[in-house]
């Protein structure tokens, strides 16, 4: 058996927000930075880009 490589994608977002403020209100810590981009990641893998960016302007990304 050959081992296998996994690659992850990344895709840049514009900031929605012009205050700089978290779309859901929650904190910004790296925890929450961390959790945040293993949502990102993982629907990403499964969903469509216009899927995730809506989820992400939802806020879904740091409220999950």
């Amino acid at each position: 058996m050959g081992a296998q490589r996994q690659t992850q994608q990344r895709i840049e977002f514009p900031p929605e927000s012009v205050d700089g403020a978290s779309p859901s209100g929650v904190g910004d810590s790296e925890a929450d930075s961390a959790r945040s981009e293993d949502n990102i990641l993982r629907w990403m893998s499964y969903l469509p880009e216009d899927c995730v960016r809506t989820m992400i302007r939802m806020g879904w990304d740091a409220t999950t």
